[in-house]
């Protein structure tokens, strides 16, 4: 029997494989900033516009939220001044 839809089961997927690393970021992940205002890594849900926002430190992953825009990465975000 299948639960959920193809959509729910890559974004568990993708939760799966960013919790069960051993360590992070991962090669394809990258810091970007959302709005209003907070800095995290984000990962692309494979397969989907899906984006996962998440922080980590030596004890935890904290999600943060799932986005359906892609965000820029901090190295292209343009400068103020």
């Amino acid at each position: 029997m299948k639960f959920g839809s193809e959509r729910s089961l890559a974004v568990a997927r993708s939760v799966n494989a960013l919790t069960a690393v051993e360590e992070l970021a991962g090669p394809s992940d990258f810091e970007a900033l959302e709005k209003p205002v907070f800095r995290a890594w984000v990962r692309r849900v494979g397969g989907r516009n899906i984006w996962l926002w998440y922080r980590f430190n030596n004890a935890e992953v904290m999600l943060l939220t799932l986005t359906t825009e892609p965000p820029v990465p901090l190295d292209d975000e343009p400068k103020q001044g």
